[in-house]
């Protein structure tokens, strides 16, 4: 455990990374050392509309940038960015979000300051832990700025938004198979529905965070489809949490792999197939493996649950001009726009180029947050679908409860 750290009661079992809700004490004391690299860096109170050309021949002259990320796509990044700035090694590390989270702490408490880029979904660690403690710092390449909303600028920059979906076998049922997201608590799905565990799983912590969030919305579509008031069962307090308790009584089956959720859900021939919470890029499976995987878009309150994937410099970073091309890139070029042609493979030609970083990421589930770059193929639905997302300021206060609540339920 991170000695800082103080929620032990967001700890899972296995050792699991503990979330802090300490006040953010360092971002309230005057720093001359973080000052002074604010400063030299031209970051945060001293970011300036860059002269990108000094930025880059600054870039190439540190020769080197470090990513602690919670995804190994970023290490085909890292493989893209060699085609453009050769001159510059990029060291890339897929740790996981956990464990992207638990290296930065470490390391700055014994005062080494490895890493450049730090990039995760972590919420609440992201936002209310390394942001206020000086772990880590945002930065918005100036020719974004007026092509990315608010929300996903401050107060960290959203390199993408992903989605956990509810899936179905569109081969077994051509039409989805419910209507209300409370038919998952009934006897015919009994045994049925998967879902990787919270308990290692940031991601998916997202997702019981925006049904508990949104609990009013989760009441009103019990309400609507059963025609009668819902009773919450003894200790439980709203919708949300009743949800889950009912989905885990009814014997949900926990997966430590969200590829193999969505080949047993999607995969042809079955008689009574799962349904399940996934990850939403794997309905590409659908093309690569020829899978039946489907969302239910019309689903009351929703079928999707919506979260952003952080990208910052990191604090004390000692490349900060690579750190600053390596966000740029990973955001897409400033020559992409909703009229770009984009084909596949993404991750070579005119695509790339255009791209660049979003290149690998570019596929249904995965979406940046700029305006202006086209959707990727089959995610016609995604701009009108019905999305539910936790806000950072919920997670905060009640990500330890969930996870208290999850492990107390699922250990009955």
């Amino acid at each position: 455990m991170i000695p800082t750290l103080r929620s032990a009661k967001a700890l899972f079992a296995a050792g699991a990374l503990a979330v802090t809700l300490s006040a953010p004490v360092l971002a309230q004391q005057a720093d001359p050392k973080w000052d002074a690299w604010l400063q030299k860096s031209q970051l945060g109170p001293y970011q300036k509309d860059e002269k990108w050309d000094d930025v880059v021949a600054n870039a190439k002259k540190e020769g080197e940038v470090v990513v602690y990320s919670s995804t190994g796509t970023m290490l085909k990044v890292a493989e893209d960015f060699a085609k453009f700035y050769p001159e510059i090694k990029v060291k890339a590390y897929d740790l996981g979000s956990e464990k992207t989270i638990e290296k930065v702490v470490r390391e700055h408490q014994a005062a080494v300051y490895a890493a450049d880029v730090v990039y995760s979904g972590g919420t609440e660690q992201m936002v209310f832990d390394l942001l206020p403690n000086h772990r880590i710092v945002n930065y918005v390449p100036s020719y974004l700025k007026d092509k990315v909303p608010d929300e996903y600028r401050e107060p960290l920059l959203t390199h993408v938004i992903e989605a956990y979906g509810i899936f179905y076998n569109s081969e077994t049922y051509p039409q989805p198979p419910i209507k209300s997201i409370w038919e998952l608590t009934e006897p015919q799905w009994k045994g049925r529905f998967s879902m990787k565990s919270p308990a290692g799983s940031l991601t998916t912590l997202m997702t019981l965070a925006a049904i508990v969030e949104h609990s009013d919305e989760m009441q009103k579509a019990y309400e609507e489809h059963y025609g009668k008031k819902l009773e919450l069962s003894s200790g439980i307090e709203n919708a949300g949490y009743e949800f889950l308790h009912r989905l885990i009584g009814n014997d949900i089956v926990i997966s430590d792999n969200s590829s193999k959720i969505a080949t047993a859900v999607g995969l042809r021939g079955q008689a009574k197939p799962p349904m399940a919470f996934s990850v939403i890029h794997y309905l590409t499976k659908n093309q690569s493996d020829n899978y039946a995987n489907a969302i239910p878009y019309d689903l009351k309150p929703s079928a999707l649950y919506s979260y952003s994937t952080y990208v910052a410099i990191a604090g004390q970073a000692p490349h900060p001009n690579a750190a600053k091309l390596f966000v740029a890139f990973l955001m897409g070029s400033k020559d992409l726009n909703l009229s770009s042609e984009l084909k596949p493979p993404f991750r070579s030609g005119k695509s790339l180029e255009l791209l660049q970083g979003m290149a690998a990421f570019y596929q249904i589930g995965t979406f940046s947050p700029r305006t202006d770059v086209p959707p990727p193929p089959y995610s016609e639905m995604w701009p009108k679908a019905k999305k539910l997302t936790a806000s950072p300021e919920f997670v905060k206060d009640n990500i330890a409860k969930i996870s208290d609540f999850w492990m107390a339920e699922t250990s009955r």
